[in-house]
């Protein structure tokens, strides 16, 4: 489980396979502190480490997480967001973050404020029963708070230290990025339909 605070790397390398890819992350300050087999989230895709080797991280990604994740677009060179898994001794500063990407939205527009950025997304329809003026969402991992609800096109506040610490400030109008649903919203919906479908 994650919180959505997350830190940079950059890809160092991919090695595609016929039944997925090895994706290799150059993080020092990850490297020195995990084991094989631990879990890191790589924009908020949650990866096991397969390999540690000086400053550089292996992971595998199967094809279904290729196809669901924006790591597809993934080149030598990428920065992208790392975050270990929350520790119970330490402050949970965002929100419940699986590291299971729901789906791939789209940054419809950008604002660029001197005090902040205006990020807009355009959630895909079947998901925007999730989203919620004022709710948590993770944008390639990072925990945000929904600015704006309108339709199916959400806006979020991305302040300096965010886009300084995060990739979100490369991001550009068009660009794909990962997205994970509040998981509460998710279990509010699956109990209703049950509780629903008692009362049947």
């Amino acid at each position: 489980m994650f919180t959505g605070i997350v830190g940079s790397a950059k890809i160092n390398r991919i090695n595609p396979g016929a039944t997925g890819w090895e994706l290799i992350v150059e993080s020092s300050e990850v490297a020195a502190c995990v084991n094989l087999g631990a879990s890191v989230a790589i924009d908020g895709a949650c990866l096991s480490v397969t390999k540690i080797e000086g400053t550089l991280l292996h992971f595998f990604v199967s094809l279904e997480s290729i196809d669901k994740t924006i790591i597809k677009n993934y080149k030598a060179g990428s920065l992208v967001n790392i975050e270990l898994p929350m520790q119970p001794s330490g402050y949970l500063g965002g929100h419940y973050v699986l590291g299971h990407v729901d789906a791939n939205a789209v940054v419809s527009n950008i604002k660029k404020e001197e005090q902040a950025w205006f990020l807009e997304i355009l959630v895909p329809s079947p998901f925007e029963k999730y989203v919620v003026y004022k709710g948590s969402i993770a944008i390639n991992g990072v925990s945000l708070t929904i600015n704006e609800v309108n339709g199916n096109y959400i806006e979020l506040c991305i302040i300096p230290v965010t886009l300084a610490k995060t990739n979100i400030g490369s991001l550009e109008i068009g660009d794909a990025v990962n997205i994970e649903f509040d998981i509460l919203a998710k279990y509010t919906e699956k109990l209703l339909i049950k509780r629903e479908t008692n009362h049947v």
